[in-house]
């Protein structure tokens, strides 16, 4: 028999636990089976600090729905050249819970509040990403600019751009 999932508070608190243990400040858990399926849905935990290096998805079917479960996160979108688009509040107390990205669009995240979980549902199957698809004007996972690059995020603005 099929188990239902529940994305009650114990779901959550072991998937944040995961996130605060985790070097990347960050974790995840697949609520589809197979990588293959036709529509991937994940849950998300982030915490404080976790860098989302600037990324878009290239193939046409590649939209994203991120739905803020709890907490807050800041979505940020580039343009192509790195520029500022939009910054958007999404999550528990503000106007905007949920954000639908088309493919193509460059973005990043990162919590506001000290935890945060999204949910994220996208067309399948799954495919990995590839270099080519993270930001050339941003640093890379791990490099210490990335530090940079999150703190200079926090204050920028529309229309501003990294200054690597």
């Amino acid at each position: 028999m099929h188990k239902n999932k529940k994305l009650d508070d114990a779901f959550f608190q072991q998937l944040i636990s995961a996130a605060h243990e985790s070097p990347r400040k960050r974790s995840h858990h697949n609520l589809h089976k197979e990588l293959d399926e036709p529509v991937q849905r994940l849950c998300i935990a982030l915490t404080k600090g976790t860098y989302v290096r600037p990324h878009h998805h290239p193939q046409s079917n590649k939209w994203e729905l991120m739905l803020v479960l709890k907490g807050q996160v800041n979505l940020t979108i580039f343009s192509q050249q790195g520029v500022i688009l939009e910054k958007l509040l999404v999550g528990e107390g503000e106007s905007l819970s949920a954000v639908e990205l088309q493919a193509n669009t460059w973005h990043t995240l990162y919590p506001l509040t000290d935890e945060a979980i999204m949910l994220e549902v996208k067309e399948g199957p799954y495919t990995p990403t590839q270099e080519s698809d993270f930001a050339p004007w941003s640093p890379a996972e791990g490099e210490p600019l990335a530090d940079d690059f999150l703190d200079w995020l926090e204050t920028a603005e529309v229309g501003n751009a990294f200054p690597a």
